[in-house]
């Protein structure tokens, strides 16, 4: 059957000898599926399947090599035990929501800690495998230049100046995880998953093995469709602030994991977000009978920080307000 999700041809927009109308096409295609779903497949996008590959094979040996000490070693830490609440590894047990492992690296910053603000700590990279490391950085200066294409697409389809857009990402505050969901024969009763949510960020590349019938997107009449891997695309959604930079054009949309595979399933997002500082207001006009609000807006350090200290999928690393 052939895939819901619409598959955006992104080769066109990258090659320096495409026509002018060529690459407004893709614009204009990647913006009916930004308007229409919230979902896309892109391929021809520049980053090779060999990259893809070994950086899918580096995950999964560490999810079946890594000893739990070594985990442990690197494990994400609250602020108040030297940690940064963001980075490095985690086992998430919910059985309402799904149990997963992952790890979370993100654009390195200068550290002054410990105690460090939420986000602001030294990466913690494992020493199995020992090329993650230089693999990954390999791979986040890949997808984040392409994160940058797909943003200057993005502002051709919506007729806006991309600079609006590459002077709040050239600093990106990207995040690189790498999750683990384990196979059901002979584990835990638990849902191997994460429960629906929306991302917070700008967009969402994910790279995952060729497990199918694990993520699920909500589609507009209120059913759960699948959106299996096609080798060699990206799996891309919006998230919410791209939605508050359309003015809701486009729309972050709810998805969930749901793993029943046997198997261990291996993914890779690649979230492309703001630079930390960024501001991020509507860059389209109020429609008719719309009030054009001047304060509205969001700053991303402070969305970041919230939603890190107060997941959906996990366990809270901060109690609640109880005011």
């Amino acid at each position: 059957m052939a895939p819901v999700l619409p598959i955006i041809d992104f080769g066109p927009f990258l090659d320096p000898e495409a026509s002018l109308e060529a690459k407004k096409n893709v614009a204009f295609e990647l913006d009916r599926a930004c308007r229409d779903v919230g979902f896309f497949y892109l391929k021809n996008h520049g980053v090779s399947l060999e990259l893809m590959t070994a950086m899918l094979d580096s995950a999964r040996e560490f999810f079946e090599t890594a000893s739990p000490e070594e985990k442990e070693r690197i494990a994400l830490r609250k602020t108040a035990e030297g940690g940064d609440n963001a980075r490095g590894w985690l086992s998430v047990r919910k059985p309402d929501a799904g149990s997963h492992e992952a790890v979370d690296f993100y654009r390195p910053v200068e550290a002054t800690g410990p105690p460090y603000i939420t986000g602001m700590g030294p990466n913690k990279w494992p020493s199995t495998p020992p090329n993650l490391k230089e693999l990954s950085e390999t791979y986040v200066e890949k997808v984040t230049s392409l994160g940058n294409s797909v943003m200057k697409a993005i502002a051709m389809g919506l007729g806006v100046d991309d600079e609006i857009f590459l002077s709040r990402i050239n600093k990106a505050f990207w995040n690189l995880r790498i999750l683990g969901y384990e196979g059901r024969k002979s584990k835990s009763k638990e849902n191997a998953g994460i429960g629906q949510h929306t991302d917070f960020g700008i967009l969402t590349f994910l790279l995952t093995d060729s497990t199918k019938n694990s993520l699920q997107v909500l589609d507009k009449t209120g059913e759960w469709i699948w959106a299996d891997p096609i080798e060699g695309c990206y799996v891309c959604n919006i998230g919410d602030m791209l939605s508050e930079w359309t003015r809701n054009a486009y729309k972050s949309t709810l998805h969930r994991v749901c793993h029943n595979s046997d198997s261990l399933r291996i993914s890779i997002p690649l979230f492309f977000d703001p630079n930390w500082d960024a501001f991020i207001s509507p860059v389209i006009s109020p429609g008719n009978g719309e009030s054009d609000e001047k304060t509205r807006g969001i700053r991303y350090s402070d969305t970041f920080i919230r939603s890190v200290e107060k997941p959906l999928w996990r366990d809270p690393l901060t109690p609640p307000d109880s005011s």
